[in-house]
């Protein structure tokens, strides 16, 4: 299902919630490196609801310029 998803345009994997476990994260990990998927970072926040906190885990830089990239097909701009 995931090479199917890939051949669709899947751009990255999130990894780093504190809702995956220790061995997923190594699966996923495997799987992203295999597909060439990019990790980011898993910023959402959902209230007081969940027990995540607002940019617990941020997404690199080099990897937002690539997502900016992918998807409108123009490299990143940032004003001075």
């Amino acid at each position: 299902r995931l090479r199917r998803l890939v051949d669709a345009g899947l751009f990255g994997l999130e990894l780093d919630h504190r809702e995956n476990t220790p061995d997923g994260v190594a699966r996923l990990r495997e799987l992203a490196a295999r597909y060439g998927l990019r990790i980011p970072g898993s910023t959402d926040y959902h209230g007081a609801g969940k027990p995540n906190r607002l940019g617990e885990n941020t997404t690199d830089p080099a990897v937002v310029d690539a997502m900016i990239e992918e998807a409108t097909g123009a490299a990143p701009f940032y004003a001075p």
